[in-house]
Order: C-alpha cells, then sequence, then structure tokens
C-alpha cells in the first residue's frame, strides 16, 4: 500500500508544482513580449510596402490616363493642322462644294489684278 505523505509535504509538493507553472508562465509572457515587439517593428515595414506598391499602381494609372489623354490632343491638333492646310492649298471640300474660291486661286486673282 503506498505511503500516504504528510499534509505539509503536499503542500510543499503542491508549492514545488506552482512555482514550476508560475516559471512557466513567466516564460511564455516573455515569449508573447518578444512577438508583440517583433510585429511592432515589421508593421511599419510591411505597411510601407503596401503604401509604396499601392502608389505605384496608381502613377501607372495615372500614367496610362495621361498619355491616352496627350494622344487624343496631339491628334486633334495635327486634325486642326489638316485642316488649315487644306484650306490654305485650295483643298478644302466644304468651300468648294459652297463655290468660295481657295486662297491660292484669292492670291492669284489679286496678283494678276495689280499687275495689269
Amino acid at each position: 500500500m503506498p505511503k500516504k505523505q504528510e499534509p505539509t509535504e503536499d503542500l510543499q509538493q503542491l508549492r514545488d508544482e506552482l512555482r514550476e507553472l508560475i516559471r512557466e508562465a513567466h516564460e511564455v509572457l516573455k515569449d508573447l513580449r518578444a512577438e508583440k515587439r517583433d510585429a511592432r517593428e515589421l508593421l511599419p515595414l510591411l505597411t510601407d510596402e503596401l503604401f509604396g506598391a499601392e502608389v505605384q499602381k496608381q502613377v501607372r494609372a495615372f500614367t496610362d490616363v495621361t498619355k491616352q489623354a496627350m494622344d487624343a490632343s496631339v491628334d486633334r491638333v495635327f486634325k486642326k493642322f489638316d485642316e488649315l492646310q487644306a484650306l490654305l492649298t485650295g483643298e478644302d471640300k466644304q468651300s468648294r462644294r459652297k463655290g468660295k474660291p481657295s486662297i491660292p486661286e484669292m492670291l492669284a486673282s489679286h496678283v494678276h489684278g495689280t499687275e495689269g
């Protein structure tokens, strides 16, 4: 039959077990604090990476939209120059349909009118 321990021995054993559990709890708490500190150090780095990626994404989108707008503007300017060239060279279809003389015809008429 197992020997029954004295109450003081039971209490001492219980105290030792509690001390061991408290020591383990302190180690776990220390580890948790270290993890918390590491997480606080990593958070700004992760945030910076995410922010940087989002900024790059937005800049690319802005660049694309700006390029499209610039291309459209350049096309409009070329179209206006083509219209002006047609007007100056007498190839303006609208003026021709209305029976108006072209600028070269008006210049020739003016030059011949002043020569004679």
